[in-house]
């Protein structure tokens, strides 16, 4: 198995953040193990969807669903990867003000 740091951006998450409805968009760093880069990429996208504090706080519609996409895929070596993989985190931006 490879080593992978994978790039994920969001858009489209409606979020009630302070009381107000407003669309988001986030950028996610995810580090994966997996056999190829498309392997990983469907890994960290699964992983990503999966995340409780994603999932129980997004708003949008069935009509209206929010989408990530891969931004950039690397392979990385052992000590990068296990060095960063308790960090990956979101980070999130108003999609109104991009």
């Amino acid at each position: 198995m490879k080593r992978f740091k994978v790039k994920l951006h969001g858009e489209n998450f409606l979020l009630n953040l302070d009381g107000e409805l407003k669309k988001f968009g986030f950028y996610a760093t995810r580090f994966v193990t997996a056999e190829n880069p498309q392997e990983a990429e469907k890994i960290a996208i699964i992983l990503t969807h999966q995340n409780p504090n994603l999932r129980n706080t997004v708003l949008n519609e069935n009509t209206d669903r929010p989408a990530i996409n891969l931004e950039e895929i690397k392979e990385v070596g052992f000590l990068k990867f296990f060095a960063k993989k308790s960090t990956a985190d979101f980070t999130f931006y108003p999609e109104d003000e991009e």
